[in-house]
């Protein structure tokens, strides 16, 4: 869990649900992430990872990362957190400069759309709406040169290749290549669902997929380190919020049942528990609140994760049913 060194423990409720919501819950991944980047850019004297990414002297080509997870995966959390972390990637933003651009793909965007929002985002609005995508993604280029980004980040990528008028597979393909061929060298961070990955590889050449290194989220498994560090996320945060959590009531263990051990949506989950608790002012966890809470986005169940008995008892229950998140 990523907390502030020095920081007030918060008292109000105010205090507490805005800590609560500001806090980023670390499980390993960002190590992984990390590892990555230290591998796409320049390394100093002193060992530690430059912005100038690492250019091909043979090609004058860059690499780039391609970040695979379902939704809920948590693949927007660990780039942002990757960013806001880092000593050396400034995201540009209207506040502030900097050398790392983050385009998140709207569902009806094209490889078109996608570049005149970069256009945009780096500061030339008038874009002529009879612009060909070839010569948008040109400008482009030259945009991103000029302002002195050096990686580009684009979530929820699989947009682009989706079916549909206007769209362009090969085209969106070709744009993210080309991104990494560019002169004065740029790096890329690419992320979507599994669609993302078969997009990229339906390209016959294969030569965007090999400039891309992967990263695939996995889900948080029982008995795992990862459950561990859950657990510990779980109680220190509650800790913090003044809430009291009863270990026979296993929480935990039934957070991630109820959401399959995705990190994203196992979060979501355990904060709201915690934000209802917090709310409501009460000092311990329950589980008939925590089943209120679960049943507000899932209506129809007979029995959930938390109903109020043994928890080895309730999931050889839901598992004998066929109970599904």
């Amino acid at each position: 869990m990523t907390t502030q060194t020095g920081e007030t423990a918060p008292t109000t409720i105010s205090q507490k649900t805005k800590w609560l919501k500001d806090r980023y819950w670390r499980f390993g991944m960002e190590e992984v992430i990390d590892d990555h980047l230290f591998d796409l850019f320049e390394i100093d004297d002193d060992g530690e990872m430059t912005a100038q990414p690492r250019i091909d002297p043979l090609t004058g080509e860059s690499r780039g990362l391609m970040v695979i997870g379902r939704s809920g995966d948590g693949k927007t959390a660990l780039l942002k957190r990757t960013l806001r972390t880092s000593s050396v990637l400034t995201e540009m933003t209207d506040q502030q400069e900097g050398n790392t651009l983050y385009i998140t793909v709207r569902p009806d965007a094209t490889i078109k759309k996608l570049a005149e929002v970069i256009l945009a985002a780096t500061g030339y609005q008038r874009v002529d709406a009879k612009l060909r995508s070839a010569d948008a993604w040109e400008m482009v280029m030259h945009r991103l040169s000029l302002v002195g980004v050096q990686l580009v980040v684009i979530d929820e990528c699989h947009h682009l290749f989706r079916p549909g008028a206007g769209r362009d597979k090969l085209g969106a393909i070709q744009s993210m290549k080309h991104l990494l061929q560019s002169a004065g060298g740029l790096s890329i961070i690419i992320a979507g669902v599994a669609d993302l990955r078969e997009a990229i590889l339906s390209e016959t050449s294969g030569e965007t997929y090999r400039r891309l290194q992967e990263l695939d989220l996995d889900d948080i498994r029982p008995g795992s380190r990862e459950t561990k560090v859950f657990a510990t996320n779980f109680r220190k945060s509650a800790e913090i919020l003044g809430i009291e959590v009863s270990e026979g009531d296993a929480f935990v263990e039934r957070i991630l049942f109820a959401r399959n051990g995705q990190i994203g949506r196992s979060v979501a989950l355990a904060k709201a528990i915690l934000h209802d608790a917090v709310t409501r002012r009460r000092t311990m966890l329950s589980l008939e609140r925590a089943e209120a809470v679960y049943r507000k986005n899932r209506q129809g169940s007979d029995m959930t994760p938390f109903h109020a008995a043994e928890w080895g008892t309730v999931k050889r229950e839901l598992e004998a049913i066929g109970w599904k998140a």
